[in-house]
């Protein structure tokens, strides 16, 4: 058997199924999923609350520790979330599927399919530098251009309102750059892990499947953007929730996006049955 595939410790229950070089196809579905993926991963938290806590308290703790170092912290905060993301998909698979699970299964995304994992880190981290970069550019000019205009003229107010304009066109383009880039990073993480695939598929097979299913991606994105939002309520404390519940509906998403044939749970046995294998 080759290498690659010797690496997961359990293989998914699609693997017999959708070898690693055949990744299975992409489902359309409707908006009302996107609010079923979050539903999904609270039910997946509240199956192992005490698990997914400790986890996320660990991953926290580590992000906060790399976002100390000096100049460096945002670059290695970056590349760590894919990582971390992976670690959490197979926390999250093995909860589903009732197999084993500790602690460190969050963390082996540093072990296994390390070279994958990173490259999409890579991938946003350069994506979030493009976007921030043209968003203080656009900016910067037109805060700029508005200060030379009421410093020229006898127009202040005209000064003023091409700031303003500038400043909001440069954040809503900015934002409109970030959709497609947590697009492409979203499902990378388990489609690296689960299916042995370089970063750059695993990143255009998560663009293609957000893309088809759009709206429920949006509603998702929006739902998980109002709870990161209402963490601020709780000093941050309530990341120790989110990032679970987080999981739990990127997990789901990947479920439901892609045509994965659904674990066969034995019947329980009864007197007057039996079960056999075939």
């Amino acid at each position: 058997m080759p290498e690659r595939h010797m690496r997961h410790h359990r293989q998914g229950p699609w693997h017999d199924l959708h070898p690693s070089d055949d990744l299975p196809p992409i489902r359309r579905v409707g908006v009302g999923h996107g609010v079923r993926w979050v539903a999904d991963g609270w039910a997946l938290f509240m199956r192992r609350p005490g698990l997914w806590l400790v986890t996320a308290f660990l991953q926290t703790l580590l992000i906060l520790l790399v976002l100390l170092v000096p100049l460096l912290g945002q670059v290695g905060a970056h590349l760590l979330m894919p990582v971390l993301s992976a670690g959490l998909m197979v926390v999250a698979h093995r909860v589903q599927y009732n197999e084993p699970v500790a602690v460190a299964d969050a963390f082996t995304g540093f072990r296994e399919h390390a070279p994958a994992v990173v490259n999409v880190g890579v991938w946003y981290m350069l994506g979030w530098m493009l976007i921030v970069a043209l968003g203080l550019l656009l900016g910067g000019g037109a805060a700029l251009s508005g200060m030379a205009v009421g410093m020229e003229t006898q127009y202040e107010w005209l000064g003023v309102v091409i700031s303003v304009f500038g400043i909001i066109l440069a954040v809503t383009i900015s934002l409109l750059l970030v959709l497609p880039l947590v697009m492409s990073v979203w499902l990378a993480p388990p489609l690296a892990v689960f299916h042995d695939i370089s970063a750059m598929a695993a990143m255009r097979h998560s663009f293609a499947a957000s893309w088809r299913s759009l709206p429920a991606f949006i509603v998702a994105f929006f739902l998980v953007a109002l709870m990161l939002f209402l963490t601020a309520l709780t000093m941050g404390l309530a990341l120790l929730v989110v990032i679970p519940i987080m999981a739990g509906a990127t997990f789901a998403a990947y479920n439901d996006l892609f045509e994965l044939p659904q674990p066969v749970t034995a019947a329980p046995h009864t007197s007057g049955s039996e079960s056999t294998d075939v």
